[in-house]
Order: C-alpha cells, then sequence, then structure tokens
C-alpha cells in the first residue's frame, strides 16, 4: 500500500513463522473507524477480521519471498500492510509475480476455509450466534472482495505490481509508464463508478491511486 510506516513506541511486535511483524498504532485506530458501530462487540470483531485478513495476506506474500532467499518482514498501518524484502539472487519475472500474487492468494485460501466451515456448520444445523455469524461474513468479505479489488491492476495494490512486471517484460524501460497509465485509467473509473453507487470510502481511496499514480508518470517522465 501507500508509503512506509516509520516505526513509534507504541508499536505491536512479534514473529511469526520466524517473520518478523510490527503492527503500528494507527492500524488500529483506521480499522475501527472503518468499521465503527454503536454496538462495541461489532466494532471489535470488525477490528480482529481486518486484523487476522490484512495478517495473513502479508503473511501470503513474505512467506513466499521467504521462500525465495528474500528475508521479509511484515508492516500493518494505517493504509493496510505491507511485507518489506530485497529481492536479491534468483530474482525473476516469475518470482516477483508469485510473490505479489501470494498475498491475495493467502486470502483466498483463508475464504475458502472460512467458507466451508460456515456451510458445514449450517447443514448441521448447528444455530450460530448472531456475532458468530457476523465474524463469518466479515471474514468472508474481506479476503474475497479485498483479495479481487488487489489484483486490479493499479498501483501500489498487488496487481499494479504485477502490471508493472508483465509492461516491464514486454516493453523494457517504457513498461513503468505503461503499467501507470493503466493504473490512472482504472483508478479513476473505479473511483467514478463508487462514488455513482455512494460508496464514498471506496471513491476516495481510489482516488488517492489515482492522484499516486499521476505524480508517479509525471516523475517517471523526467
Amino acid at each position: 500500500m501507500l508509503g512506509n510506516a516509520q516505526p513509534t513506541p507504541y508499536d505491536l511486535r512479534f514473529s511469526l513463522f520466524g517473520i518478523p511483524v510490527r503492527v503500528h498504532p494507527l492500524f488500529w485506530v483506521i480499522s475501527a473507524v472503518m468499521g465503527w458501530s454503536e454496538d462495541l462487540n461489532l466494532t471489535l470483531i470488525w477490528i480482529a477480521c481486518v486484523f487476522v485478513s490484512i495478517l495473513v495476506h502479508e503473511l501470503g506474500h513474505a512467506l513466499v519471498a521467504n521462500r525465495f532467499g528474500w528475508p521479509p518482514e511484515i508492516v500493518l498501518h494505517a493504509m493496510g500492510g505491507y511485507a518489506t524484502f530485497a529481492p536479491t539472487l534468483g530474482y525473476s519475472l516469475q518470482r516477483s509475480i508469485a510473490v505479489s500474487f501470494a498475498g491475495p492468494g493467502a486470502g483466498f485460501i483463508l475464504y475458502g476455509l472460512i467458507e466451508a466451515i460456515h456451510k458445514i456448520l449450517l447443514l448441521s444445523g448447528t444455530r450460530l450466534s448472531y456475532y458468530s455469524a457476523v465474524t463469518f461474513a466479515n471474514l468472508e468479505f474481506i479476503n474475497l472482495w479485498w483479495g479481487l479489488v488487489n489484483l486490479l491492476p493499479v498501483h501500489p495494490l498487488d496487481g499494479g505490481h504485477i502490471s508493472r512486471d508483465l509492461f516491464s517484460y514486454w516493453q523494457g524501460f517504457r513498461g513503468l509508464a505503461s503499467s501507470l497509465q493503466l493504473s490512472l485509467i482504472t483508478a479513476v473509473g473505479v473511483a467514478l463508478y463508487a462514488y455513482s453507487i455512494g460508496d464514498n470510502y471506496v471513491a476516495v481511496m481510489f482516488g488517492v491511486f489515482a492522484v499516486y499514480s499521476y505524480q508517479a508518470l509525471q516523475q517517471d517522465r523526467f
């Protein structure tokens, strides 16, 4: 996602599968704002679902990068999260795309598991509590739809990274500009569509991505 989150004394730090994880305090704040409800339990459930889903997403990137010998670190912050690593020895187009796709891919796997468990419980006649049903719905929505959105060819989403790699492979040094042009057009289109249906959050987010793509395109011309 956009930018880098500088460390703070209030970061939550831990390790998962030997990979260091850092959670910036604004991650909790923005997650709470996105899922705010007068029912505090619903807000907490949303925050937990976002945390698990984004962590799994970034863990997908990090595990594949680590498999290729590129030691990663995961950071969750206000705009979502990212996995940092330095692709050195063994770098290739295929590996770069594999790392980019691994994040949404991990989310899709989690979605499949959650969906399967949900259906098994329903078919067995298990009566879910209201909060349990909300938890399933949140996890299914986040890991399916956020994953699909993340694959759009928009910088700095994973789909934008894949688009950049492919255009660079096809067009050489001109590939970045082509991927940014596609990113700008796609981001503007999604922002306008979201605005037309009243989804102001998505409209603003993709408006920011459009500005980001435009600025990067201008810098690439000099």
